[in-house]
Order: C-alpha cells, then sequence, then structure tokens
C-alpha cells in the first residue's frame, strides 16, 4: 500500500501522474482502473476525475484485476484468476496437472496451456504467456506468468526480493518446530531428489524457512518461506526433517492411501516490476486441505 499525503486539490489522475512519474495519461487510466483507492481512511470510486483536496491522505492499494470470469479450478475448467493486468497474470493452479512443459518441449496438458487456452477464448485472439516459475503437479496454488518476454526476464532478475510463501501439512511436528534448511540437493534415480551437507556434483545450494502453525488434528501445519526454487526443495528439506508432508509417498509419507500432497503456494509479494506498487497475492487452501481422507484414495488428478 502507497500512502500520500495530497499538497494541493486536484483530480485522482492528476495525481497518479505526479506519483508515477513519466507514465501517460492512458497509462495512468489503467493504474486507476486496476487499483483500489482509501482517502482519510475510507474506500474512494476509482475514476480519473475524482476531485480530492489538499491534506488528503490517499492510500493506493495492492494491484488489481477483477477477472472478467471468476470460476473455480475444477476437473474439467482449472481456471481462477488471482491478479492480471497487461504485463503479469497469477492464477491458481489446481492439483494434478504439470505447471508448463518440461525439458522434453510442448506439453498441451500443461496449466500453462490451458491458460493460455483459456486467454486466448476470452480475447478472441492468440495469447501467449511466458513461465516464470513452476510448482510440482501434485501441489497447488499461486502461479505467476508473464504476458511478455522482456516482462518475463525483468521479473525473473527480481525474483530472489519475491516473497513466497507455502503451507504444508505434515505427518509430525518437526524439532525444532521453527529453524532453516539449508544443504545441497541434486536429482537421483527415478525423479527422486537427493540432499547431501555438503557440496558435490550437479547439486544446487538450497534453503528453506519453516515455522510451525498449529495441530490440525494428528497433523502439523507449517509456514515455508521459499529461498531458492529447486525441484522438490520443500519436500526433500522437510522429509530431511523428519516430518514428510501428508500424502508425499514419493518422500516417505504414509503410503496407506493415495492424497493429494498438502503443499500449496499461498502468497506472493513483490514490486510490479513496471508501476513500481506493491502486488500481495494470498491464497487460502479449502477444508479439504487441512483434512485429509483416512480410509479412502483421493482421486484428484486432472491429467
Amino acid at each position: 500500500m502507497n500512502k500520500h499525503k495530497l499538497l494541493h486539490n486536484d483530480i485522482l489522475l492528476n495525481i497518479i501522474l505526479e506519483t508515477h512519474k513519466g507514465v501517460s495519461k492512458v497509462k495512468a487510466k489503467q493504474i486507476i482502473k486496476y487499483h483500489d483507492f482509501i482517502v482519510n481512511g475510507q474506500p474512494v470510486p476509482n475514476h480519473p476525475n475524482l476531485e480530492l483536496k489538499a491534506g488528503d491522505v490517499l492510500d493506493i492499494l495492492s494491484v488489481h484485476k477483477k477477472a472478467k470470469t471468476a470460476i473455480k479450478p475444477g476437473r474439467n475448467q482449472p481456471i481462477s484468476i488471482y491478479f492480471e493486468d497487461e504485463y503479469l497474470i497469477v492464477a491458481l493452479k489446481p492439483p494434478g496437472i504439470v505447471s508448463s512443459s518440461d525439458s522434453s518441449g510442448f506439453n498441451k496438458h500443461s496449466y500453462h496451456r490451458v491458460l493460455e487456452n483459456f486467454l486466448s477464448l476470452r480475447e478472441g485472439k492468440t495469447v501467449r504467456l511466458w513461465v516464470v516459475h513452476r510448482i510440482d503437479r501434485e501441489v497447488e496454488g499461486l502461479l505467476l506468468f508473464a504476458k511478455q518476454l522482456p516482462t518475463m526476464e525483468r521479473i525473473k532478475d527480481m525474483w530472489p526480493q519475491v516473497t513466497k510463501k507455502y503451507l504444508a501439512l505434515t505427518e509430525k511436528k518437526p524439532n525444532p518446530p521453527d529453524g532453516i534448511v539449508e544443504n545441497w540437493l541434486r536429482d537421483g534415480e527415478d525423479q527422486v531428489v537427493e540432499a547431501f551437507d555438503q557440496e558435490v556434483k550437479d547439486s544446487r545450494l538450497s534453503k528453506t524457512e519453516y515455522h510451525f502453525l498449529r495441530q490440525e488434528g494428528k497433523y502439523s501445519l507449517l509456514e515455508i518461506t521459499l529461498h531458492t526454487g529447486r525441484k522438490n526443495q520443500i519436500r526433500v528439506h522437510l522429509s530431511g526433517q523428519g516430518c514428510p508432508i501428508v500424502g508425499d509417498r514419493k518422500y516417505g509419507a504414509d503410503g496407506s492411501f493415495k492424497r493429494q500432497i498438502r503443499l500449496a503456494s499461498v502468497h506472493l509479494e513483490f514490486v510490479h516490476p513496471f508501476t513500481q506498487m506493491p502486488v500481495r497475492l494470498k491464497y487460502d487452501p479449502p477444508v479439504h486441505f487441512f483434512h485429509p481422507s483416512q480410509n479412502a484414495d483421493e482421486h484428484y488428478k486432472i491429467v
């Protein structure tokens, strides 16, 4: 949230032109359209000709855009948009679908392609997106894409400064309950990632911060802050702490039933690379995320 105390009477459009040096009137109107505004603690319409007075305190809230179609993710239509402007889009990837094509090439069933197809139909023209980051097939949550290659390159450059948080439901409470895991990860056999205390050939330094939130029945809920983004990083690190994520049979969880892995990308926070406005996005997983099936397989995979 950006706060400004006005020094003179003016309309909102002119104030945005002052606070966003160098933008055109067209761009300023877009900024107004896709933001919320509070004046002296009260919400006000986001209209370019809104009159404001000297001494007013103007709060410019996080960038947002109300999606043209608000569709909850599901097996037939896995689309739910949390943020969108002319540069970026953040959507909610359901569990059971890969984020994007891997090194093998094009994957028409990836969430990347599904989202592109959805936007192309919505806009009536071909829409292309660039992948900024990935989350595992079994993991749900917020996923960020760029709408142009230069935007992708800019957000990639600032990616270490982006706050990325997850929720993980684990089979045991970690000891200690809060901590940082830092080691080297490397792809092993059968697509299982291995952890090493020292650097080895082809390994990459990885860092995960965790914080115990509360008990959920017999399980523990942890907040995870991701400092690096390696393949299966959170899953490997929590397993190494003796508290595998519920449903993660690949890394030591109970395999009595096939369950969705209880790991969700729930928080993204960054400074917009073009508007310089703060963007804060939060996803609240559904109730069933916290209450895994105790007596049957879960059928969550989409493709």
